[in-house]
């Protein structure tokens, strides 16, 4: 019985050297350099990049006779929008603009009022902040 344990401890332990050879190579793995950085590739053309516009919102509320327009706020809002002063731009779904607008101090919980500087917001309108 001794004898089948010894030959069972040797057979796992041939195994497990056996598998930790076949994983670990012996050469060791080269560190990537500190130099500088690869140029990116060069994009095809026609290729389509990522938006320099940042979602803000949309309109849920217009007060055309006043100038205002209130938004109700995305979760992961820039805070550069929430200045007071930031320039805002209203879309539509399909990308049109249809108008710009003033960030304002007034903002309650998820809903910052602007006010319209120019074109005519919807109800549903996507706001979008132009990061610079």
């Amino acid at each position: 019985m001794i004898r089948s344990h010894r030959l069972a401890a040797a057979a796992v332990v041939a195994l497990s050297v056996a598998g930790c050879a076949r994983f670990n190579s012996l050469t060791p793995t080269p560190l990537p350099s500190r130099a500088a950085p690869a140029a990116p590739a060069a994009l095809p053309p026609g290729a389509l990049l990522p938006s320099a516009n940042l979602l803000v919102g949309r309109v849920i509320a217009i007060d055309a006779e006043r100038g205002f327009a209130f938004v109700e706020l995305a979760a992961d809002v820039p805070a550069e929008a929430l200045v007071d002063g930031a320039e805002l731009r209203a879309r539509t779904d399909a990308l049109r603009e249809t108008a710009r607008l003033r960030a304002s101090r007034h903002l309650r919980g998820r809903t910052l009022g602007t006010t319209i500087i120019a074109g005519r917001p919807a109800p549903g309108d996507e706001i979008v902040f132009p990061a610079p």
